[in-house]
């Protein structure tokens, strides 16, 4: 990085960074993995350079915040401005990137095809070497993912690799795909070996400790994979015990909406009985939504600022764009949700119609903390709660719900409302986390299932889809779930928008306890 150690390095610092963000369409700010903003236009519309007492300060702000940091150092590529920079009279040392973001995808697609190319040759040797007295034969890839057969004897391995160039859910899907490959071997295999990325190995690690440890027969191990040194290292599977005492992921807890905003009312009496009102205390705020598709968001601190409009609508559909609230404007949001009511429901005669159409799975979740008793009368309808704990949206893509039978035992529910081979897979990251704050006692100091005793058993697991709407794979994956994870599939009516009723409910993994 350059230095800026005076007014004239700290001038030429300010030319060559305004000059690098021009001619850009956006920008990322970020601060490690958390995008703070975006900068549109030339560069100059969010943030500012200016030198104060031979210093170059570096401003940035949104509608939400502002922030003023001491630039010390500064480097310059064609997809990145890393920025070394301080505040707090020095004591807050970071590296801020702006990042472009059109050039910085170019580049990351070059480079990730570079490193597929590179990836089974290199995965190949390494399996030889770790093979040394066996016959390593490369197989043809299945979608992102690398095969081998390894024979040693009579003895047949499968070996499964994914490169980190993928994305995370190409890397984390691995586990079903090698599962689906077991299952379908017709000459049958002894062990099942995955090589993940060692980065990105946690998701992987975690899902195969919560299986059957010989599915299929086949015993599964784990190796990682350092791409960069090209190491291969064999990973010991923790016992389902140890998993829950190890370090729980950064989880956010569910708040209490505030009772101050002064258009919360107003919001409401567009339809009392369907508009639903949830705090997101990770992003500190509220929103409104209507059967699970949110149309306005309210910022938490003293919740004056409310923003609304309705996020993945088809660029052919006309509709407002996502705009601040004022007095002005109100009307465009009482005719937004006129048209929420009109096409988002049972009954609607377009269902075509993209309010109709959007998000059936959050739409689904809503009927269900409506109406928990209708997927099992034994649950006990005061205590729904949806995504509690939460982790980065970026590793969940099904909506989940927690509940609580009348017998006081936990119940984790995974809702998917089309296809999705990932589903009992993503059931068992969600059970995790509940089964780890369960045996840490955590539920009851954060105020959840207040009054009642919570029995001293692990979780069960509910997974929910329309009857006709479950992967063709479920079954072949749901079997592989450990015995002591009590999983249920449960299947709707196709058109559970109308009212949900429970068609079938059935327990998909075998259980090893004693008739």
């Amino acid at each position: 990085m350059i230095p800026i150690t005076d007014n004239s390095s700290a001038a030429q610092a300010k030319y060559e960074l305004e000059l690098a963000l021009m001619n850009n369409a956006v920008w990322q700010l970020r601060h490690g993995e958390v995008v703070l903003t975006e900068i549109a236009g030339d560069g100059r519309d969010g943030c500012e350079f200016s030198v104060e007492w031979g210093k170059l300060i570096f401003a940035w702000w949104d509608e939400n915040r502002a922030q003023n940091w001491r630039v010390q150092s500064y480097e310059i590529t064609p997809a990145e401005i890393r920025l070394q920079a301080t505040r707090s009279f020095g004591r807050d040392l970071t590296t801020l990137v702006l990042r472009n973001v059109a050039q910085w995808r170019d580049e990351a697609v070059a480079g990730d095809e570079q490193r597929r190319s590179a990836f089974t040759p290199m995965l190949t040797a390494l399996l030889r070497q770790h093979f040394s007295q066996a016959r390593v034969q490369p197989l043809a890839n299945a979608q992102r993912y690398s095969r081998w057969r390894v024979q040693t004897g009579q003895q047949t391995t499968l070996v499964l690799g994914v490169s980190a160039a993928e994305q995370l859910e190409e890397i984390n899907g691995m586990v079903a795909a090698g599962l689906l490959w077991l299952a379908g071997f017709k000459a049958g295999a002894q062990r099942l070996c995955f090589c993940v990325p060692s980065a990105h190995s946690r998701t992987v690690i975690e899902r195969l400790t919560l299986l059957d440890r010989q599915p299929f027969g086949a015993r599964l191990e784990c190796f990682e994979i350092d791409e960069q040194a090209e190491t291969l290292t064999l990973v010991s599977l923790a016992a389902q015990a140890e998993l829950l005492h190890a370090h729980p992921r950064d989880l956010q807890w569910p708040g209490t909406p505030e009772q101050t905003n002064a258009w919360r009312a107003r919001i409401l009496q567009f339809a009392p009985d369907l508009i639903e009102v949830r705090a997101h205390p990770h992003l500190a705020c509220e929103s409104f939504s209507l059967h699970g598709l949110e149309f306005a968001r309210a910022r938490q601190s003293g919740l004056a600022r409310v923003s609304f409009g309705v996020a993945g609508l088809p660029e052919s559909f006309s509709a407002p764009a996502q705009s601040s609230l004022n007095e002005e404007n109100f009307p465009q949001l009482a005719a937004l949700a006129r048209q929420l009511i009109q096409h988002r429901h049972a009954q609607a005669k377009d269902r075509r119609h993209p309010f109709y159409r959007l998000r059936a799975e959050a739409w689904l979740e809503s009927m269900l903390r409506r109406d928990i008793r209708a997927l099992d009368a034994g649950l006990d309808e005061r205590f729904v709660y949806s995504q509690i704990p939460a982790w980065r949206a970026a590793e969940r893509s099904v909506l989940d719900l927690l509940t609580v039978n009348h017998a006081g035992r936990l119940v984790v529910i995974e809702i998917k409302a089309a296809e999705d081979a990932q589903l009992p897979l993503q059931g068992l990251d969600y059970w995790l986390r509940i089964e780890q704050a369960r045996s840490r006692g955590e539920f009851g100091p954060r105020g959840l299932f207040a009054g009642i005793e919570l029995a001293d058993e692990p979780p069960l697991l509910y997974l929910v889809a329309p009857q006709l709407r479950f992967h063709r794979s479920f079954t072949t994956i749901a079997r592989c779930i450990a015995p002591e994870i009590e999983t249920y599939r449960i299947g709707i009516n196709t058109n559970w928008r109308a009212g949900i009723r429970v068609h079938e409910r059935e327990r998909v993994n075998e259980s090893r306890r004693p008739k």
